[in-house]
């Protein structure tokens, strides 16, 4: 943005008081400020209207959120009472469940994984 004085004019702005002579050209965040709070001042030039196409999409620049369920309804991010409550006692869904969660890699529970291989084990023939 870009003003000019109208005539002589005193404020206060930034911890300072500024005198302001007519005929003083200001650009940038002080001239936002005159022209906003009704100094006595011409806009010479408006700031520019952004470009949005120009601009990225905030939400495009974020990594894709991982889904925490499956199709059948497994929540692996839930907690450990959540994820056995779905796997109940059927080793299909405890195998689906152990293959989530080691998916996982470093961030793997080991209490849920011991659990699931429990289960394996005892539905095992």
């Amino acid at each position: 943005m870009r003003v000019r004085l109208l005539s002589n004019y005193r404020l206060y702005w930034d911890y300072a008081v500024h005198e302001l002579r007519e005929g003083v050209e200001h650009v940038g965040a002080f001239a936002r400020h005159l022209a906003s709070t009704g100094a006595p001042v011409e806009v010479l030039e408006d700031d520019p209207e952004p470009d949005l196409a120009a601009e990225p999409d905030p939400a495009g620049v974020q990594a894709p959120e991982e889904p925490s369920a499956t199709t059948d309804g497994l929540d692996i991010t839930g907690t450990i009472d959540t994820v056995l409550t779905w796997v109940g006692g059927d080793p299909v869904r405890a195998q689906q469940a152990l293959d989530a969660e080691r998916a996982k890699g470093d961030a793997a529970r080991a209490t849920l994984t011991t659990r699931l291989d429990a289960i394996l084990q005892s539905t095992a023939p």
